[in-house]
């Protein structure tokens, strides 16, 4: 339980000019940030009782008229910093060697923040920095609640940034167990703004990657029928592996049969421990047992789980990075002492209670430009699953799968429907999170879809 002076104090700091979150310099890094930042906590309930913490990055371009973009990270219980420090930041680890005691930062050239005001927002309470004044028994949520005070937290940032409000266009963007966060808050900004036009959000579209789609549909499910596909057309089952599965489980890979399960459990073990993030990398995991977490989303599979396809986060740096008291200091977080230690990754009590977002995407697709895209090399969630869902939901083509460039090369491939401009993408040679391992055609895509231009 924290102190009543820490809570007065944090209290305080809530309530203050947004000149109090500024960043004013950054260990590790040398002279003036690259445009201003800024980090802080704002409340998501009405006894001010639960934070998240928020980095808001101003465009390096012209930040007074450029779009500004939430980021999310998904898990659900995996911080946005890995976006920051790991993705489409403005600032990178110079080295991944985890036992630097003072990491050095350098520029990231394919940042996103070049043309966009980026917030990296650490949710759900209990994330990151983020917490609760009651401790960590008020950290239990789940996707519904979720969804409300993401949406509270955007209507505090922009009661304390409103020159980010008004007209300027704003974007949705995020990865993974994001794929459930992103639709939701975008329905309940979409509601908000019918129900009340005087808190009305600017939202012009959002962007998934690599996102699940719900806890009865697609990769986040029970059982699901679409690794295994996936891994025999990227050759890390065989033929033969193949046809005894099909013969065992029936051609959507998952009849409940125990001979299924033996097959499904072979085939798996076969294919060895890769990396399910990337299954061409190599695994690194810089985590203690205590950080060390499988990812909720295969927490029911127990054949995936016990064999095979191993979660590899590398996060070392980051984590000895943001346990720095000085750089806790910097960004103007709680103390470790209090809200305990940043965790790349953190395990409390999240309910999965969303069966499926596909209900929202057809009234969604019609009111906000929609861009779903998947690294083609990630095992997590296939870009299988995201591929099928998208076309299954009966929207005409506008321009079937083809190419697109980037330096006039292939960067993957592209699906355009006649509604809104609907589109799915598919990144090459990237894995679970697109802009980490292909940062330039990340940033290419980015750009295009801010730009409503051409893929």
């Amino acid at each position: 339980m924290l102190s009543l002076a820490l809570l007065v104090t944090n209290a305080l700091l809530v309530s203050a000019a947004i000149e109090e979150d500024e960043i004013t310099s950054l260990p590790g890094w040398e002279g003036a940030l690259p445009s201003r930042q800024y980090s802080g906590y704002l409340p998501v309930n009405e006894e001010k009782s639960r934070f998240l913490h928020y980095w808001f990055v101003e465009s390096e371009g012209s930040p007074s008229t450029d779009p500004l973009v939430l980021w999310l990270n998904g898990g659900p219980g995996c911080s946005s910093l890995d976006g920051y420090f790991y993705e489409q930041g403005p600032l990178h680890f110079e080295s991944n060697d985890p036992s630097i005691p003072n990491p050095k930062l350098v520029r990231n050239p394919n940042t996103w923040c070049k043309m966009a005001n980026m917030i990296f927002l650490e949710s759900p309470v209990g994330v990151g920095y983020s917490y609760s004044t009651k401790g960590e028994s008020d950290l239990a949520t789940n996707d519904t609640r979720t969804a409300e005070e993401n949406l509270r937290f955007l209507d505090a940032f922009f009661a304390a940034y409103p020159e980010y409000g008004g007209n300027r266009d704003f974007y949705i963007s995020g990865e993974s167990y994001a794929g459930i966060y992103i639709p939701m808050l975008v329905d309940a900004i979409r509601i908000q703004n019918e129900k009340s036009p005087s808190m009305r959000i600017n939202l012009k579209g959002f962007l998934v990657g690599n996102g699940c789609t719900g806890n009865k549909v697609g990769v986040c499910a029970d059982g699901n029928p679409y690794r295994i596909p996936f891994m025999y057309g990227h050759g890390l089952i065989s033929e033969e592996v193949n046809v005894k599965l099909l013969q065992a489980c029936g051609p959507h890979y998952n009849g409940t049969a125990f001979t299924c399960r033996e097959e499904l459990q072979s085939a798996v073990s076969r294919a060895g421990s890769i990396n399910i993030y990337d299954i061409y990398a190599p695994c690194v995991n810089n985590f203690d047992d205590e950080n060390r977490v499988f990812p909720v989303l295969l927490r029911d599979d127990d054949v995936v789980k016990r064999v095979g396809l191993t979660d590899c986060i590398d996060a070392g740096v980051a984590t000895v990075y943001l346990n720095n008291e000085e750089v806790r200091k910097a960004l103007h977080m709680m103390p470790e002492a209090d809200i305990g230690k940043w965790k790349m990754c953190k395990m409390f009590g999240y309910e999965r209670t969303i069966d499926s977002v596909l209900t929202f995407y057809p009234t969604l697709i019609r009111t906000y430009r929609t861009l779903i895209y998947n690294g083609n090399v990630d095992a997590c969630v296939p870009y299988t699953d995201n591929e099928e869902w998208t076309s299954s939901l009966g929207f005409s083509v506008k321009e079937p799968w083809r190419p697109w460039l980037v330096d006039e090369q292939v960067a993957g491939y592209v699906t355009t429907y006649n509604e809104n401009g609907f589109t799915f993408l598919t990144v090459s040679g990237a894995g679970h999170m697109v802009p980490q391992y292909r940062p330039v055609q990340a940033y290419a895509m980015f750009e295009r879809f801010i730009k409503n231009q051409e893929f």
